[in-house]
């Protein structure tokens, strides 16, 4: 009778611990991944399913002024800069130096900013650029092209003012996130999930 306890006691010990995980694994919804944005939509705006998954567009399939950067296996932060550098300007240049800041922690991540104005680099904000931030020369609509992909997911929409917009792109070209870069609160949340991708990434090497 005490074989058959313990044998029981054995199989609740280790039965019962991998029904969790599988559990965990297959239904459960892990709240740290982040949403695809910019599905891809058929000739009537639908968004188009195969084999039951969503398609979602590649940056580099809708933004030409990226067609010499290499986005394979890097996360990447592409904003855009035009006209003089005021106040608003300085707040937005001050949020991407912080970001800028985690080049030093994560290697793979690449700041792309994009402008059709600023013809020097004297004419650059100050602290803007060095370390992995890059200054893209583009045209006014090239630029549109890139930041103005409709934002939005199959699950949310959000409206940014394109002017101070980030989008954070994952390592296969995928974009996963809009940010207002004016915004402390918004930047914070930013620094988060470009952490949550490296993490992904690292988590499956």
């Amino acid at each position: 009778m005490k074989k058959f306890s313990k044998a029981g006691l054995l199989i609740v010990t280790l039965v019962i611990p991998a029904l969790i995980f599988v559990f965990l694994k297959f239904f459960a919804k892990n709240h740290y991944d982040l949403p695809y944005f910019n599905p891809e939509l058929d000739a009537q705006g639908k968004v188009v399913i195969e084999n039951g998954d969503t398609l979602f567009r590649k940056v580099n399939m809708v933004c030409p002024s990226l067609g010499q950067i290499d986005l394979r296996n890097k996360l990447t932060l592409i904003s855009s800069l035009s006209g003089e550098c005021d106040a608003d300007c300085q707040t937005f240049v001050t949020q991407l130096q912080r970001i800028n800041s985690l080049t030093h922690e994560i290697p793979e991540l690449q700041i792309l900013t994009l402008t059709d104005t600023l013809k020097k680099v004297a004419e650059l904000p100050d602290g803007m650029g060095g370390g992995k931030w890059s200054l893209i020369r583009s045209s006014e609509n090239a630029i549109d092209n890139c930041l103005k992909m409709s934002p939005m997911s199959v699950e949310t929409s959000n409206e940014l003012d394109k002017k101070w917009q980030l989008m954070l792109i994952d390592r296969q070209g995928f974009v996963r996130g809009y940010y207002n870069g004016k915004d402390v609160k918004d930047t914070d949340r930013l620094i988060a999930e470009i952490k949550i991708l490296d993490y992904e990434g690292k988590a499956t090497k």
